[in-house]
């Protein structure tokens, strides 16, 4: 077993382009539209999607009832890929964009608790850098992404740096060399996880380099804190396309898990999990999950944390998986015991799930929005602490794509 901790310090390059968004009066915007309540303190976003458009819409509960899109809600003509929630206090919906715009728009809960979006230029919304990896760190919501071509002729990461305030965005550019940051190659990144020390982790991914796993820490002016590295499990990143799913997750007690769902079939190590934990500045050299083996082979490619050390695992539906291969069976783990179950009690099946989004964790519960063969959008409501599901909110729309929560 080998475990190492380096320390470095690598040359930036900061580009300080800064661009401001900002919202009319109320009456100029198109708001949501709720139905008998006078809650006005906290709104769920519901993404839902019809043909090549998104309808944000709100409700004051996940767990029951239906919606519709006729006359409700924010119709946006996009469909969105990643969403960021910052503290609940605003929503950004992002449109990757294969090559082209990389478009964003963002949504807070205005007057009256009705979903308020914040004007870019036209239809528009607001623009940043290439990125297929988000999160959130201090102030800012983050978008970034790796092995992109600097102004100096190097390649490196591009953060994209997004603040709300009021009624205003704002959007800072930095980027961060990586040419041979750990002396094999130029590798992407993937996930940007808050540790709440004023620095935040990402994994360092290299498809030539599949046996070890290397996690950066970085501050808000990318000066690199940190590396970790552990042979025991393969890079920490799920894969779709050109999207970098984030595989690294905090508990409720502040310990922090490395995933890996070993993605390339050249790796030699199992899928699995290793944790640093809380205030640690190394792996924790006794703790590894080898969840491969518990879950029968399969491995997975999304990780959602839902509360105290419980995750939820999103896996391949078969053994054998390409890039684009169906994954849609999944599986509560507690990571401190190593306890794996499926879930499969009240949520439909792998064979019945045509589509899911991003999911909400909320309250001690996971909601997840799934659309099956036979059925409307339907959200999940998964305790997971008993492994079983319940159906709630059902939309009558062709997808959901994301669920999320404001508050004034």
């Amino acid at each position: 077993m080998k475990i190492a901790l380096f320390t470095k310090k690598i040359v930036l390059l900061l580009t300080a382009t800064i661009f401001i968004t900002s919202c009319g009066s109320d009456d100029s915007v198109n708001e949501g539209v709720d139905e008998g309540s006078n809650d006005f303190s906290q709104k769920f976003v519901i993404a839902a999607t019809k043909g090549s458009s998104s309808y944000m819409l709100t409700t004051n509960n996940l767990d029951q009832g239906s919606s519709s899109l006729s006359g409700k809600g924010i119709e946006i003509g996009r469909v969105f890929t990643h969403f960021i929630n910052y503290k609940y206090q605003s929503l950004v919906g992002l449109i990757y964009g294969q090559g082209g715009t990389y478009v964003g728009y963002c949504f807070i809960l205005g007057q009256n608790g009705k979903l308020q979006k914040l004007k870019g230029e036209g239809d528009m919304g607001f623009q940043v850098s290439s990125f297929n990896t988000v999160g959130t760190f201090g102030d800012y919501m983050v978008a970034a992404r790796g092995t992109q071509p600097l102004a100096d002729g190097t390649t490196g990461a591009i953060f994209s740096f997004i603040q709300q305030n009021g009624n205003n965005l704002s959007i800072t550019t930095k980027t961060l060399h990586t040419d041979n940051i750990v002396g094999n190659g130029n590798p992407t990144i993937s996930g940007i996880l808050d540790i709440g020390n004023g620095e935040f982790l990402t994994s360092l991914v290299n498809p030539n380099d599949p046996d070890k796993v290397y996690i950066i820490a970085l501050d808000i002016d990318l000066n690199v804190k940190r590396i970790y590295t552990d042979n025991r499990i393969s890079y920490s990143c799920g894969r779709w396309r050109s999207a970098m799913y984030s595989q690294l997750g905090m508990d409720d007690s502040g310990n922090i898990y490395v995933f890996s769902g070993s993605y390339e079939s050249t790796t030699t190590k199992p899928a699995g999990a290793l944790r640093i934990s809380k205030g640690s500045t190394s792996f924790d050299k006794d703790y590894y999950f080898n969840i491969e083996e518990v879950s029968g082979g399969y491995r997975f490619r999304k990780v959602f944390h839902i509360t105290e050390d419980y995750f939820l695992l999103e896996f391949y539906n078969e053994l054998e998986y390409q890039n684009t291969s169906p994954a849609s069976q999944y599986a509560i783990v507690k990571m401190n015991s190593k306890k794996f179950t499926w879930l499969r009690t009240g949520f439909p099946s792998k064979d019945q799930i045509t589509g899911t989004g991003w999911p909400l964790s909320y309250q001690g519960k996971i909601y997840y929005p799934v659309t099956t063969s036979n059925d409307q959008p339907t959200v999940y409501e998964i305790d997971p602490k008993t492994v079983t599901a319940k159906a709630g909110l059902v939309v009558e729309a062709e997808g959901i794509t994301g669920i999320s929560l404001l508050k004034k």
